[in-house]
């Protein structure tokens, strides 16, 4: 039976939501970061789950408990999970393309315009734009600055 450790600096918070994820088929403590598990909810500003394997997924703090259930059934699997791109600021952003969200991913692994171009089927001048547009929907002034909030709000994974 898999472990499940709710890390929280809130011992209330971290009570309701181990009573959230109890009754699934894995044991559900309260505990720190360094025990051994399965894998780890850590509740903050948002809520990240970690598994043991490496997967890990990256939740608004508002989630539900059934999308939190679902989660932390995925990253047991050893999938990564994260919510809808902009879900948490979609008041703040305007919502990226399908296509800017294909080069954001690209983007995040490094890859140059020409090679985003490369493996899009686009032109380096076309992704260029498109990196254009996500800088500025993000709010960002550098690539790496968009690739850190992107990273930091779950927009693109790893």
């Amino acid at each position: 039976m898999p472990r499940i450790v709710i890390v929280s600096m809130s011992p209330l918070l971290a009570d309701g939501v181990a009573a959230a994820l109890r009754g699934d088929d894995w044991r559900v403590v309260i505990g720190e970061a360094e025990d051994d598990a399965d894998a780890w909810v850590l509740l903050g500003d948002e809520v990240t789950v970690r598994g043991a394997g490496g997967a890990g997924a990256q939740l608004s703090a508002g989630v539900g408990a059934e999308q939190l259930r679902a989660a932390v059934a995925a990253v047991l699997q050893g999938l990564s999970v994260r919510e809808t791109p902009w879900a948490v600021d979609a008041t703040e952003h305007e919502p990226l393309t399908p296509r800017e969200t294909e080069v954001f991913e690209l983007l995040g692994k490094g890859l140059s315009n020409r090679d985003i171009g490369g493996v899009l089927g686009i032109s380096a001048h076309t992704a260029k734009y498109h990196v254009a547009q996500i800088l500025a929907k993000v709010g960002a002034a550098t690539r790496a600055e968009a690739v850190r909030e992107g990273l930091r709000h779950g927009w693109i994974g790893l």
